[in-house]
């Protein structure tokens, strides 16, 4: 397959996935970073300038210290998926749904095609190196290969992303003026805050769904499924299962990451003291927040990026043999 033919096959797939799939990314943040919300009546008081009691002078009106984040009162509460959904679009109009989408676009076609080069080349340079019965495992460690590349290069803007889609009506000079304010207070490492949950995120992910992927798709090519079927079966399953298993790092690192151009010393702890205060304060529920938007978003998103990859590489290698 020729390079140009490889480029289109990895990056059809990742515009398709960035403009279908934002709105879910949208609400997962928001829903994860609301949780940073619920402040103290110290907290209050810092906000609101010294006075002592639920009264926002942002709004004029008592309510209690919960609802008032960075000096705003939060009007809404989002209570789910769906409510967020509402919400958000009532509040700000439809078009914010896909805050943050120039971002992703910018680091989803570069990414996809970094990514699934590196995979695919590794993946067929271990299944000629290795014998047979390690098959099986061959995909999950080009994954992990290729993830880890991945993450070194695009955390920063996987870090403006996520920043864009936390708050309402986030301009770009605000934004711009958040990354400043942090860089100078922590220096340019700070650009990869996050990056450490990021990969706790993705290798178990990556490990999960790319060795599911291998067995249920075979299994159900043996069974007579043809291309599209058995990689959609296989990526449903390895993306359900891998996406349980990895989503308190995805809460870590949201939460990080939402902070930033804050004054405040979130995260400093470590990622496991923050993965405990969160479990302290929340249980288990805590470290499942956003779960449902983020199961949405990447159930169909695995399906479409390997059906298309897979697909438009099946359809240049047939032309080009004949």
């Amino acid at each position: 397959m020729k390079f140009y033919e490889h480029l289109i096959s990895t990056s059809t797939g990742g515009l398709i996935v960035a403009l279908v799939a934002t709105p879910f990314d949208v609400i997962k943040v928001r829903l994860i970073a609301q949780t940073l919300h619920n402040h103290d009546r110290s907290c209050f008081y810092e906000y609101c300038e010294g006075v002592w009691k639920d009264i926002c002078l942002t709004c004029g009106y008592e309510h209690p210290p919960k609802a008032v984040y960075r000096g705003v009162c939060q009007r809404e509460i989002y209570s789910g998926t769906f409510d967020a959904a509402m919400k958000i679009s009532r509040n700000e109009g439809i078009s914010a749904l896909w805050n943050g989408a120039a971002p992703t676009l910018l680091m989803m076609m570069p990414s996809a095609v970094l990514y699934f080069t590196m995979f695919d080349m590794l993946r067929d340079k271990g299944r000629a190196r290795f014998a047979e019965k390690y098959h099986a495992f061959v995909p999950s460690i080009a994954g992990i290969t290729a993830r880890c590349v991945n993450i070194g290069i695009f955390s920063p803007v996987e870090l403006v992303r996520i920043k864009m889609q936390s708050e309402h009506k986030l301009v770009y000079s605000k934004i711009k003026d958040s990354i400043r304010n942090h860089i100078q207070r922590n220096g340019v490492k700070s650009l990869w805050d996050g990056a450490k949950s990021q990969l706790f995120r993705d290798v178990p992910f990556t490990v999960v769904y790319w060795y599911l992927q291998e067995m249920y798709k075979i299994k159900l090519r043996k069974n007579g499924y043809g291309t599209l079927a058995s990689n959609c079966g296989g990526a449903f399953v390895g993306g359900s299962v891998a996406t349980l298993i990895s989503h308190p790092f995805e809460v870590t690192k949201t939460q990080l990451q939402s902070n930033v151009g804050v004054n405040s010393n979130y995260g400093s702890s470590g990622m496991v003291r923050q993965l405990i205060n969160i479990f302290k304060i929340s249980g288990t529920k805590g470290l499942y927040v956003g779960l449902a938007p983020r199961m949405i978003k990447v159930l169909p998103s695995c399906a479409i990026f390997i059906t298309t990859f897979e697909g438009l590489k099946e359809y240049f290698n047939s032309k080009n043999n004949d």
